[in-house]
């Protein structure tokens, strides 16, 4: 397991685009919207065109998950289970 922030990622992302090894990925505090975030949002939501494997979850106290939900499923990503 690694746990690193949203630049660390980033880093991680130059070294291996895929994230070959990683089977999950858990992006905290999404509500932020920080330009770290919002550029994780845009590679997780190509990345798993990629990698169907690929568990990506997102978590925050305060988001609106409906816009998350729209942002993925607008390329048709299965959405999984939205815990309120």
């Amino acid at each position: 397991a690694l746990f690193c922030t949203s630049g660390i990622l980033l880093r991680q992302l130059q070294k291996d685009p895929t994230l070959s090894e990683v089977p999950h990925l858990i992006l905290d505090e999404v509500h932020e919207r920080d330009v770290f975030t919002d550029i994780l949002l845009l590679i997780c939501r190509r990345l798993l065109g990629v990698r169907p494997d690929l568990k990506v979850i997102l978590m925050s106290a305060t988001m609106d998950a409906s816009k998350f939900v729209d942002y993925f499923e607008e390329l048709n990503f299965k959405v999984g289970t939205v815990l309120n």
